[in-house]
């Protein structure tokens, strides 16, 4: 049995969660959000963002029909008012052809759909994709976080085009923080927070 995490110390997803759920407060009274779960996978950052406000639209998107199925499953035992869910089996690389501006969060948490098919992963094409889609549609005080994996096949390469695109964000409209696990041996998890100035 692994050692539980010290006190006070966050991992990766909820600090994510954390930045996410401090910009959506942030909106103006009378703002209806746009948000984005561009990596579905089994639910739980739809399942987030839509507890986060009670109304407005959550888009997500995942390849795989099992797990807008698992999401489905989830967003069901939600017992409060929550945005217009709208689940989407396509690819985060076509996002711009399902929404359009302004959105004011989005999530990707990349790699593979845990407890599934490990052959069937994000990869560099279709990230860099969305993100170059998506950068021009987020509403100013917008958020993009990108948790990015380094352990799997493919993962390194999509991490690093990734940081590479971040890194080259103008600096005079984006605001990006990376913290990344240096201590991880051999596979280091990735944050990307991408605020939209």
């Amino acid at each position: 049995m692994p050692a539980p995490e010290p006190a006070g110390l966050f991992r990766l997803d909820e600090l994510a969660h954390t930045a996410v759920s401090r910009a959506v407060r942030a909106l103006p009274d009378g703002i209806s959000p746009v948000l984005l779960d561009a990596t579905a996978g089994n639910g739980y950052d739809t399942l987030f963002l839509a507890g986060l406000v009670s109304q407005g639209f959550l888009y997500a998107f995942d390849v795989q029909e099992i797990a807008l199925e698992a999401t489905r499953t989830r967003l069901q035992a939600l017992q409060q008012p929550h945005p217009d869910v709208r689940l989407i089996l396509d690819s985060h690389a076509h996002l711009a052809q399902h929404l359009s501006g302004p959105v004011h969060a989005a999530l990707f948490n990349l790699g593979f759909l845990p407890g599934s098919d490990k052959s069937v992963v994000t990869g560099r094409a279709s990230t860099l994709a969305a993100l170059n889609a998506l950068a021009p549609l987020m509403a100013r005080g917008g958020l993009i976080s990108a948790h990015l994996y380094t352990g799997h096949a493919g993962g390194l390469d999509e991490a690093c085009a990734v940081l590479d695109w971040a890194a080259a964000l103008p600096r005079s409209v984006w605001h990006v923080l990376h913290t990344v696990q240096l201590n991880k041996p051999g596979n280091p998890e990735h944050l990307l927070l991408m605020a939209r100035r």
